[in-house]
């Protein structure tokens, strides 16, 4: 039983000896490549994990490291994974998880903690893989994420740079970071208020086409947008110049959709509508004035309120208008986007394209009859577009139609099952079906998709529209009057609203189109003291993100002109580049005085409190002089005084490192105006 103790007990210390500082790399990397790892496949995640593990092994003593020949055959399998994955052509993430790969390979080729060459490659593409994230998020999370890495990565570059000495203190090294990232922050902020804005991102992602879709597509289908209906993801954040306007105007639109084969909705090519806004549109009401700030959905479609009148932003590239009164982006949205428009409720339009009001007349061949039939008796009973139109939001009314997330799979002939067989269906049901019985009745007719509504942010005083205010409604073409908004959704009665509708959400239906009954009394059970504090932490904290976005990724050149405005110069780069030079030489004039004011400080401290020891050692009995030297002093002494020998020692050494040998950092000091206050010498005669 001894002898198996004393075994393991060997072991340990074994294991003990192994373990070094590096030991804590791949945990260290496997942080780093967490928001990587969450997006790409299983494959090349257990494959990353497997060689962390592998060289976590190696360093307590369990393997070997592996040879050459062996790293040559990881090395092919790592390529065979990725060409397996992204194929030949390279993306950006698969570049990422090349470079994420041969970083963890490389772990492989460290020695030991003494393998500075190799360990210092790590920490510096480390540095690198932190930066590249902000090509693709730049939020208040990942920027919270990269900097703390960036401390950790920092920590370990110091402690490894003192090897093999023995590394600084866990705080001696935060204490060396933070005079580091503090003399830093003056510039970082110089460069951040006044380094040349340019229109628009400073460089251009491709799109590979591996990047996901959030929110809206630009087709529909049944189902199609109820998918939607219980998403809390945000889809953009509005700031009205005022207050909001009624919830029958909150309308956001987004993919207009005028081909259909009777089950399945798509666009038409988008194409700019020149000229543009004032030329084409007529409009007699007061502008809405509002700031979008758009999350990246990875398409080129740009919200706002019908009509459009004017739009301005620095972060959107050549946006335009299209034929199809959408507003569009030039490229697609990679990145948080803000834009400032001013909309307008009443408006009409003054042209339309030329093959647009026939492309809307189609009805699909051999599909949905019975819904064709109906559009065409009602044409022949009724003579004007607005009867017809009347007639068929008045047949939502009265047929016993419900609105519901949960319907049943509507697949053969939809618009027929809907109207005639189911009467149960979300917003995409009642807007498809709207539209074809308009088409079979001879009237232009398209489907609308986008959001409807809003949900306020009373702690930051904003609203936020959210996927589950995705929304589909009518566009019909009413001749001189253009085309008109029509929501068959808004004809159904509260009593036909399900409560599906209600379980989620709540907040947003404040500003909803339906004929809802009295919102706080039908949620009154949820609205508890819980429900309204998780409320308020929920609304703070996206309350912080909007003011991150708005301030920070929302700092553009309009916002950097108006603060030199405000400095009383004129704006211009040649504003900028002077401001520049001028701060840059005034936080070199200022970090040189704090420099001189702090030797000077320590050497008072020093200077002081040596002539207190000298003074220490007269009194005693001991004749010594400022004008001796250290080591004349300190054998001297230590005759007089042999029972404060090692104390003696100290505080001539420690004198002599910081006035001599450039060690006056503030913990040496310290320490030898502590050691002073401790040397109490007995007089001698």
């Amino acid at each position: 039983m001894m002898s198996f103790i004393s075994e393991q007990f060997k072991k340990y210390i074994f294991i003990k000896n192994m373990m070094g500082l590096h030991t804590l790399l791949p945990i260290i990397l496997f942080v780093i490549l967490v928001p990587h790892l969450s997006s790409v496949s299983l494959t090349i995640t257990i494959y990353i994990v497997c060689i962390l593990l592998w060289f976590i092994l190696h360093t307590l003593g369990f393997i070997p490291r592996p040879g050459k020949f062996i790293q040559f055959f990881l090395v092919m399998i790592a390529l065979a994974i990725l060409v397996m994955n992204y194929g030949i052509l390279f993306s950006q993430k698969a570049s990422l998880s090349l470079l994420s790969i041969m970083l963890c390979l490389k772990l492989l080729e460290i020695q030991n903690e003494l393998d500075r060459r190799n360990i210092f490659l790590i920490l510096f593409l480390s540095y690198f893989i932190l930066v590249i994230y902000f090509l693709h998020s730049q939020s208040l999370f990942m920027t919270l994420f990269v900097l703390s890495n960036i401390i950790i990565l920092t920590l370990m570059l110091g402690a490894f740079n003192r090897k093999p000495q023995a590394s600084l203190l866990l705080f001696d090294n935060f204490y060396l970071i933070g005079r580091m990232f503090i003399k830093a922050l003056p510039i970082a902020i110089l460069l951040f208020l006044f380094f040349p804005r340019i229109p628009g991102p400073l460089w251009t992602l491709p799109d590979n086409g591996q990047s996901g879709t959030t929110g809206l597509s630009d087709k529909m289908f049944p189902g199609s947008v109820t998918n939607l209906a219980d998403s809390n993801e945000i889809a953009f954040r509005v700031s009205f110049s005022g207050s909001p306007p009624s919830s029958d105007k909150l309308y956001w639109r987004g993919p207009v959709l005028s081909e259909t084969d009777g089950f399945l909705w798509s666009q038409k090519k988008q194409t700019p509508l020149k000229p543009m806004f004032n030329e084409v549109i007529t409009h007699t009401s007061k502008p809405i004035s509002y700031t979008v700030t758009l999350e990246p959905h990875q398409q080129k479609w740009l919200f706002a309120l019908e009509m459009p009148d004017q739009v301005r932003g620095d972060t959107i590239n050549g946006y335009y208008l299209s034929t199809d009164l959408q507003l569009l982006n030039q490229s697609n949205i990679h990145q948080l986007t803000q834009y400032h428009v001013n909309s307008v409720t009443q408006f009409q339009l003054n042209q339309v394209r030329k093959n647009e009001l026939v492309e809307s007349l189609i009805f699909p061949q051999q599909s949905n009859p019975r819904t064709y039939q109906l559009g065409k008796l009602w044409k022949e009973t009724y003579h004007s577009s607005q009867q017809i139109v009347t007639q068929a939001l008045n047949y939502f009314r009265d047929k016993p139609f419900f609105y519901t997330k949960q319907p049943n799979a509507m697949i053969n002939n939809p618009s027929d099952q809907f109207l005639f067989d189911e009467k149960r269906g979300f917003c995409e049901h009642y807007a498809s079906s709207f539209v074809l019985l308009m088409r079979a009745a001879g009237i232009p007719a398209r489907v609308v998709t986008g959001y409807q509504g809003l949900e306020k942010n009373e702690v930051g005083d904003y609203y936020v529209v959210r996927q589950s205010n995705a929304h589909a409604w009518a566009e019909v073409w009413f001749g001189k009057q253009g085309w008109k908004r029509i929501d068959p959704t808004s004809m159904i009665p509260p009593s036909r609203i399900e409560p599906d509708i209600f379980q989620t959400n709540l907040d947003r239906l404040s500003f909803s189109s339906l004929n809802l009954p009295d919102l706080p009394q039908l949620s009154a059970q949820q609205k508890t003291a819980l429900y309204n504090f998780s409320l308020q932490i929920k609304q703070s904290i996206d309350t912080i993100k909007n003011t991150w976005n708005n301030w920070v990724l929302g700092y553009d050149q309009s916002k950097q002109n108006l603060l030199v405005k405000l400095m009383g110069f004129t704006s211009g780069w040649q504003t900028l580049i002077f401001l520049l030079i001028g701060g840059f030489t005034v936080l070199i004039v200022l970090f040189q005085i704090f420099y001189l004011y702090r030797l000077h400080q320590q050497a008072d401290k020093v200077y002081l409190n040596y002539s207190k020891f000298i003074k220490k050692l007269n009194s005693a009995g001991m004749p010594a002089q400022l004008s001796d030297g250290p080591e004349a002093i300190k054998q001297k002494a230590m005759q007089y005084f042999p029972e404060q020998e090692r104390l003696i020692v100290n505080i001539i050494n420690n004198y002599i490192q910081i006035r001599y040998a450039d060690k006056s950092n503030t913990s040496a000091i310290h320490k030898f105006i502590s050691q002073v206050k401790q040397f109490k010498p007995l007089h001698k005669q």
